[in-house]
């Protein structure tokens, strides 16, 4: 199992997010973020740019085709694209049910 953490720009979720739907993703959580990277055009302040922060839980199968769907959505070849970060994930249980591992996802 794993857990894809992805920060993209806010203009992009949209689009993600019925990417992800259309392709049976209905679990996500995300939180609205500031946040600032590589963009050498910053200021001196450092001014923290808003952006979408999405975590999805997966199995290990689909993980490439989720990986292709973000790449897709939010790459613009522009600095601001955004960073995906991959977790191994140990276990999971849902509360509801109790039920563990994969069945959980």
């Amino acid at each position: 199992m794993k857990k894809i953490e992805c920060i993209i720009p806010q203009k992009r979720f949209n689009d993600l997010e019925s990417k992800l739907r259309e392709a049976g993703i209905h679990g996500i959580t995300v939180t609205e973020v500031k946040g600032y990277g590589n963009q050498q055009t910053r200021p001196e302040t450092y001014l923290l740019l808003p952006k979408t922060k999405i975590e999805i839980y997966c199995t290990d199968e689909d993980l490439d085709p989720l990986i292709s769907i973000i790449m897709t959505c939010c790459k613009s070849g522009q600095l601001g694209d955004g960073k995906i970060a991959i977790y191994d994930i140990q276990d999971m249980i849902r509360i509801r049910t109790g039920e563990r591992g994969t069945v959980a996802v």
